[in-house]
């Protein structure tokens, strides 16, 4: 049978996900490996289960009982490294998605910044307008009473003559 492998605990490494995703992918190509393995053993202990007799049988039962409880386990492995590995693309994929939506983000507090400036640029040519109307309007009233005085002279000198 095989021996089970314990990591090193003397110094554990910090994994980038890199590595821990091409180690996942080591391991699934090994347990496939081993998974098939198991299965052509078991296949060949079933197959001797057939040419031997009741009696004798006992023994291979056993053992093809372990290795299908042993297939099992390898299989539970590979589901579980293949949830990392659908895990790690969607991490990727979130990630890659959030990356985007801060550039957006920064994008738009640019854009609102200009919008800021050219309002604000807008509202100060309102207000100069808006002055020299004012200023245009007191002019028209000051030149419309300095004709009515014109006006009121022409009136009052003629008849003085």
């Amino acid at each position: 049978m095989s021996t089970m492998v314990y990591p090193r605990e003397e110094k554990l490494e910090k994994l980038s996900q890199e590595e821990i995703i091409s180690n996942t992918k080591l391991v699934i190509q090994g347990l496939e490996a081993l998974k098939n393995e198991h299965n052509s053993i078991l296949h060949s202990l079933l197959e001797t289960i057939k040419c031997l007799k009741k009696d004798e049988a006992n023994l291979v039962h056993e053992k093809s009982s372990l290795l299908r409880k042993s297939v099992e386990m390898i299989e539970l492995g590979l589901g579980e490294a293949q949830v990392m590995m659908a895990l790690s693309n969607h991490l990727n994929a979130v990630e890659s998605e959030k990356q985007k939506l801060r550039a957006q983000v920064r994008r738009l507090c640019q854009e609102n910044q200009w919008l800021r400036d050219e309002l604000a640029n807008t509202q100060q040519k309102l207000q100069k307008s808006e002055q020299s109307v004012a200023q245009l309007e007191e002019e028209k009233k000051h030149l419309e009473f300095m004709n009515q005085l014109k006006k009121y002279d022409e009136d009052v000198s003629p008849t003085v003559s």
